[in-house]
């Protein structure tokens, strides 16, 4: 009989495992049947006889005595009619469930060196030996799909982590090269630009290593009662000297009557409203408006930030939690973010038990990236 493991076929085989279950086995059913044996045929006239004597029935216990070696033959007769086939279907049935087990053992040993390898794909179907067989199988398949969907990632994001510091090194490397070859001058103005790749270079390891810590449920949560509208004023205030600088208007309003803390990190909720409003800022033009917007409604908390600028088309509102991804790569190259800062945010709410959707009207109507934190996280 064999068992199928992500498509390949593994033979059962005699395991030493196998091999000392089938004997244990074999010798308590054996050992059973001795001492059966043993009751029956020595313990078992002897008792009698002396049962006999100690009532009063001597006379009658004397004549039995002659009897005893033909209940002996008789009963050793009926012992091995009976317990020999018992022993050897109870042999059989050993046999099978134990070569079940070993194929079953067999098959978790192969997968588990298929994941050893690097074969995440690899899957153990049910064995039908119980509940905590089939929990077994399923907890393996579940940590095969988890390093499975962590080393998705992990090369995913060398993927997108090499082509983002391409942009940066080759410009530092043009500016390096130019002043050597005395192309490029040494003055105030190259000085600035190698700074700020360099900069910008900090800042995606930066932005790596926090987005890497919230996927891989890394991030360590402080969570404590806090005011989601007292945290977006505080977030709020924080930018309104960039946001002034650009001619943008940040406004914080809350709505609501029953103004509860809700169970959240504030450090960590902090940096999700400023990732959204630096995102805002980058996407409003001189003159637009920035609003931040809490909302305490029966069900749950939620937290809106609303700018009037550039919009999302619909084919790009999809994708705008994705790492790296920006719908207008040409115009968003000088902006001096990583293109991790909406992933890091949906990562840390999710973290804290709520959830982050960005809406939008479409191009030139604004974006809005509401925060949702469920009632059931409030505290007293």
């Amino acid at each position: 009989m064999s068992a199928t493991v992500s498509g390949r076929t593994h033979r059962w085989s005699w395991s030493p495992l196998t091999v000392r279950l089938m004997l244990a086995q074999t010798a308590v059913l054996a050992i059973g049947l001795i001492i059966v044996v043993i009751t029956a045929v020595l313990v078992g006239p002897r008792m009698f006889y002396h049962e006999l004597v100690e009532s009063g029935h001597a006379d009658e216990a004397l004549g039995l005595v002659h009897l005893e070696d033909a209940f002996r033959s008789v009963s050793l007769t009926a012992l091995a009619i009976g317990g020999l086939p018992a022993l050897y279907l109870a042999g059989m049935l050993t046999f099978y469930l134990y070569r079940t087990i070993g194929r079953s053992l067999a098959s978790f040993s192969a997968a588990a060196g298929e994941v050893a390898a690097g074969n995440y794909d690899v899957r153990v179907t049910s064995t039908g030996l119980g509940r905590e067989f089939d929990s077994l199988a399923s907890s393996f398949n579940d940590m095969a799909a988890k390093l499975d969907a962590v080393d998705t990632t992990r090369r995913q994001m060398l993927a997108d982590l090499a082509h983002e510091m391409r942009t940066p090194l080759a410009s530092l490397k043009g500016h390096l090269e130019g002043i050597e070859d005395g192309v490029v001058q040494w003055d105030e103005r190259t000085t600035s630009i190698l700074y700020a790749q360099i900069t910008r270079l900090e800042r995606l390891a930066r932005d790596i290593r926090q987005l890497t810590a919230a996927e891989e449920g890394m991030t360590h949560l402080q969570l404590t009662p806090q005011d989601p509208s007292r945290l977006a004023a505080q977030a709020a205030a924080a930018v309104q000297q960039d946001a002034a600088g650009q001619d943008i208007s940040v406004t914080s309003i809350s709505t609501g009557m029953e103004v509860t803390p809700v169970l959240v990190d504030r450090e960590r909720m902090g940096q999700v409203l400023g990732n959204l409003l630096e995102n805002a800022l980058r996407h409003t033009p001189p003159g637009g408006a920035v609003t931040v917007h809490t909302d305490y409604a029966p069900e749950a908390v939620t937290v809106t930030v609303t700018d009037n600028g550039e919009g999302i088309s619909p084919e790009h509102l999809p994708h705008v939690f994705e790492r790296f991804y920006r719908a207008h790569t040409g115009r968003e190259a000088h902006r001096g973010g990583s293109g991790l800062g909406l992933a890091i945010s949906k990562s840390l709410v999710e973290a804290q038990g709520g959830t982050l959707e960005a809406t939008s009207e479409g191009p030139g109507r604004g974006a809005s990236f509401r925060i949702r934190l469920p009632r059931h996280t409030l505290t007293d």
